[in-house]
C-alpha cells in the first residue's frame, strides 16, 4: 500500500534509498507531487481570468501560459492532439512568407500559438477536479467582470425605464471591448460551467461557484443581443435535455450535422433557411446577416485564389474589400492557412473531442455539448483562436469520462509524466 507523502518526507526517503531506485520501483505518491502542481496552476488561472477579461493583452496571457508550464513541476507528455496543436500554430507562422501584411500574420501567428499551449496547458498542467474547478472559477470571474460592464452600461443607459427590457434593437457591452467577444466569452464561461455541472456528487461549494454565475452570464448575453450567442446559450439546455431522452440522435447532430453545416452553410448551401431564421429577431434583421452573405462570397473566391497555402494568418481582413473577417469558421481558418493548415485545425479537435468521447456515453455527451454550443458562433462569427473556446476543449479531455467525480486525466498516470519539480527540490537538498 503507497502511503501518502509530503515533499519533504518524499525527499527524505528518496534521501535514504539514494541511487538504488530502479525503474521498476513505484513512482511517488499523487499526493507527494501534488504541491508542485499548485504555482502552475495558479499561473493558469491568472492566464483563464485573463482570457475571459480582455483581449487586448495577447503578450501577457502567452507569457501566463508559458509559466503555467515552466512552474507546474511536470514535463508535459505530448499526445496527438497537442502535437496537431502546435503545427497548426508554427503553420500559421510559416504563412509569413507568403502573407501580404508580414504585421497582421504576426499578431494572428501570436493567437494561434496561445490558443495552442493553453490547450496543452490544460491538458497538462491540471492533475485534479479541484484544479478544474479552480481554473474554470477564474474564467467565469472574468466573465462576471464583463457581465458586470455590460450590465452597469445597460443600468447607465436607463434600462429599467426601459418598456421593453427584452428589445433587441438596443445592445450594450463594454467600452473598448468588441459587442461579439463579450458576448461569445459569456456563453464559453456558461458551457464551461455545465460541463462542470454535468458530473455528479461534486461538493456545495463547486455547485454553487458554477451555478451562482450562470444567471448574471445569461442576463449580460441578453442584453448584449449579439444573435449567435443568445442561439449558444439557448442550445446549452436544449442539447442537455434531448441528450438526455435521445442520446443516439443527439450525437450524431453533433458529430456530424453540426460539422456538416459549419463546411457549407458559408458557401451557400441552406443560406435562405439560416436568412429566414435571422427574421426572428424582428428589427435587427438586416436581409443579409448582418452583411454575411456579402462577405462569405468574397471571402471563398479569396480562399480559391489560395486553395492550399492561404492567402496568411490574419491577412483576409487586410485584402478584404469589407475590412473586416470572414465571419465563418471555415473561410477564416481557410484564408488563413489554406486547405493544409484547415484540416490540421480540424484534426485538433477531431482527435480531442473523439479520443474523450469514445470512453463513454456521459464523456460524449459533454462532447456533443461542446460542438453544439458552439456551433451557432463558429458558424457565423470569430472564435476560432479564441483563448477561452481553447480552454473550455482542454478541461474538457480531461474531466472524469463517467458521470462521478473520479480521478482524471489518464494520459498523465504515466511513470515518464511524474513531477521534476520534488525530484529537483531532492537533488538541491542532497547537494547541500
Amino acid at each position: 500500500m503507497a502511503i501518502p507523502l509530503g515533499v519533504t518526507t518524499a525527499v527524505e526517503a528518496d534521501s535514504t534509498r539514494g541511487s538504488q531506485r530502479s525503474r521498476h520501483d513505484p513512482a511517488p505518491s499523487r499526493t507527494a507531487r501534488s504541491g508542485s502542481e499548485l504555482p502552475g496552476v495558479a499561473f493558469l488561472c491568472a492566464a483563464a481570468f485573463m482570457a475571459a477579461w480582455s483581449q487586448d493583452h495577447p503578450v501577457v496571457c502567452a507569457a501566463l501560459i508559458v509559466g503555467a508550464f515552466v512552474f507546474s513541476g511536470r514535463s508535459p507528455r505530448l499526445r496527438a492532439p497537442d502535437v496537431m496543436a502546435l503545427a497548426v500554430a508554427l503553420w500559421a507562422g510559416a504563412t509569413t512568407l507568403w502573407s501580404p501584411d508580414s504585421a497582421a500574420t504576426a499578431r494572428a501567428t501570436l493567437n494561434y500559438a496561445s490558443a495552442a499551449l493553453l490547450f496543452i496547458a490544460a491538458r497538462h498542467v491540471v492533475v485534479r477536479i479541484s484544479s478544474v474547478v479552480a481554473v474554470a472559477t477564474c474564467y467565469l470571474a472574468g466573465c462576471l467582470v464583463s457581465a458586470w460592464g455590460v450590465i452597469r452600461q445597460a443600468i447607465s443607459g436607463d434600462l429599467p425605464q426601459r418598456a421593453d427590457a427584452l428589445d433587441l434593437t438596443v445592445r450594450f457591452g463594454v467600452e473598448g471591448i468588441n459587442f461579439n467577444f463579450t458576448a461569445y466569452t459569456l456563453v464559453t464561461g456558461s458551457l464551461m460551467a455545465s460541463l462542470i455541472l454535468t458530473i455528479r456528487r461534486q461538493p456545495r461549494l463547486t455547485k454553487l461557484l458554477m451555478i451562482a454565475p450562470l444567471p448574471v452570464l445569461a442576463w449580460g448575453v441578453l442584453l448584449n443581443g449579439t444573435k449567435g450567442a443568445l442561439v449558444a446559450l439557448v442550445l446549452v439546455p436544449v442539447y442537455l435535455a434531448v441528450s438526455r431522452i435521445l442520446p443516439r440522435v443527439a450525437l450524431a447532430v453533433a458529430a456530424i450535422g453540426a460539422p456538416t453545416l459549419l463546411a457549407l452553410v458559408p458557401l451557400g448551401l441552406g443560406q435562405d433557411l439560416l436568412l429566414g431564421f435571422d427574421t426572428s429577431f424582428g428589427q435587427r434583421t438586416t436581409g443579409d446577416l448582418s452583411g454575411r452573405l456579402l462577405i462569405w462570397p468574397d471571402a471563398a473566391a479569396t480562399w480559391s485564389d489560395s486553395l492550399i497555402l492561404g492567402v496568411g494568418a490574419g491577412a483576409y481582413p487586410i485584402i478584404s474589400p469589407f475590412g473586416v473577417g470572414a465571419h465563418s469558421l471555415l473561410l477564416t481558418v481557410g484564408n488563413d492557412l489554406g486547405l493544409l493548415g484547415l484540416l490540421g485545425y480540424a484534426t485538433v479537435f477531431g482527435l480531442a473531442l473523439g479520443t474523450y468521447a469514445k470512453h463513454s456515453p456521459h464523456a460524449g455527451r459533454r462532447a456533443g455539448l461542446f460542438v453544439v454550443t458552439f456551433f451557432p458562433i463558429w458558424l457565423t462569427g470569430h472564435w476560432e483562436v479564441a483563448l477561452g473556446a481553447w480552454l473550455t476543449l482542454g478541461l474538457l479531455t480531461v474531466l472524469p469520462s463517467g458521470h462521478k467525480a473520479t480521478r482524471i486525466g489518464r494520459h498523465r498516470r504515466r511513470r515518464s509524466d511524474q513531477a521534476w519539480w520534488p525530484a529537483a527540490t531532492s537533488v538541491a537538498g542532497r547537494t547541500t
